[in-house]
């Protein structure tokens, strides 16, 4: 398969760009190249990395809009918990379908997921096109998420041989895996070359809970049992302790930044980024899942977190552009092992198109900063990853189709639930 895209506007030039198979091959201007597939942005589209979102749980789109205004601890254990205990995996495939349909719609390319019934999010992501890291959860009060039940879907998924899915070990988080199974997890993940993909300090009840159990902070605990690397991805981290922070940075672990998650499940604190930024931390965005959020819209969230940080530090200059959007693309690329988040010859072409004409590109005195602050998911009128194109002028294919089955399937999970 080969694409090219004419005429569209790169770092505020007009170019050109081949993409043979799934890799970007050529950048340049008037490129006279055959390809099977032509779009032309007539210098009314520009172009980006796709966006890349570190840390959600895809298939609770499924639960969007229920189980409002709670505490968290109410929220997993009266509204999200039991429902989940109901679920098929035609729920998660279909769940997940329409979590990459959003994504697809809102510029993200790729995502790194923790949910259960793996193999039917893996498959759905496939089939949608949306490159995914899918997490291998672990939980212990679950007989799905023990380590015997782990291997066995490691088995089954690496037969499968996806092509635009990896996989990583997720355990949940400290206060729901022990001790014994967070090295296991880890000392697993180093077997198979996977990520390790974890919750940490989401809540000042969850550190004082840690110190109270393990005598150390959370990140203090987990240096000491060994599961910090840079294959490590660590979502929220809010409540963290400048010696923590320094700790992660020795590490060379990356975080995952979920400010609109954050602020609605009022978790009391705000992610310690300009601390991060000055341990050469890298950091990531995450939206968290559609329960939560309530939508995997990335624009929003460079957004609410760029402003979080300005709020937090009294200080304008704090989060730049160039920064908050770095967050979600080359950032997130690094954390994941991925050769993408970057518009470069020899990168994946896994790539977004703006459409220019809309109201809040105007006049364009700065368009990283219109992006950030003025723009929104609806911006986006093409999305391509791998080299495919899975969006065209606001299109993708199925749309309808995969709302109606979902808002089906959903209306029968609360029926199960009553």
């Amino acid at each position: 398969m080969s694409l090219i895209l004419k005429n569209v506007v790169l770092d505020g030039e007009k170019k050109d760009i081949y993409i043979e198979g799934n890799e970007i091959k050529k950048i340049g201007n008037n490129l006279n190249l055959k390809a099977e597939e032509k779009i032309d942005g007539k210098e009314e589209k520009a172009i980006l990395p796709g966006l890349i979102n570190c840390h959600t749980h895809a298939a609770m789109t499924l639960f969007r809009g229920y189980g409002e205004d709670m505490t968290l601890n109410d929220w997993l254990k009266k509204k999200i918990w039991p429902l989940e205990a109901k679920l098929t995996e035609e729920d998660v495939y279909w769940g997940t379908k329409l979590a990459c349909l959003e994504m697809i719609k809102t510029g993200t390319t790729c995502f790194n997921d923790m949910y259960w019934l793996e193999e039917a999010s893996a498959i759905a992501s496939e089939e949608m096109g949306v490159r995914a890291v899918i997490g291998l959860t672990v939980l212990d009060f679950l007989k799905a998420g023990n380590k015997e039940k782990v291997e066995e879907k490691r088995d089954i998924l690496k037969k499968r041989k996806f092509n635009i899915i990896k996989f990583s070990v997720s355990p949940h988080a400290i206060y729901t895996v022990s001790k014994e199974n967070l090295i296991w997890a880890k000392d697993f993940a180093k077997k198979n070359n996977l990520l390790f993909h974890m919750h940490v300090s989401e809540t000042e009840e969850e550190v004082k809970n840690c110190q109270k159990r393990y005598k150390l902070r959370p990140v203090e605990f987990l240096e000491k049992i060994g599961v910090l690397d840079e294959n490590t991805v660590l979502a929220h981290t809010v409540w963290l302790s400048d010696k923590e922070i320094k700790i992660l940075a020795k590490r060379k672990c990356s975080v995952v930044y979920n400010p609109c998650s954050n602020l609605k499940l009022a978790v009391g604190g705000i992610f310690p980024y300009k601390k991060m930024k000055e341990n050469n931390v890298n950091v990531c965005l995450g939206t968290d899942g559609a329960a939560s959020n309530n939508n995997l819209d990335l624009f929003e969230e460079m957004k609410i977190g760029a402003l979080l940080q300005k709020h937090r530090e009294k200080n304008p200059l704090i989060a730049n552009v160039k920064e908050v959007f770095n967050w979600a693309t080359i950032n997130g690329a690094r954390a994941l092992k991925i050769n993408a988040g970057k518009i470069k010859e020899g990168k994946l072409a896994d790539l977004i198109l703006i459409d220019l004409k809309k109201t809040f590109f105007s006049p364009g005195h700065n368009f990283l900063s219109d992006i950030i602050y003025s723009g929104s998911g609806p911006s986006v009128s093409d999305s391509i990853c791998n080299g495919r194109i899975l969006m065209r002028d606001g299109k993708v294919e199925r749309e309808r189709e995969i709302m109606k089955r979902v808002k089906k399937i959903a209306e029968n999970l609360i029926k199960k639930a009553k």
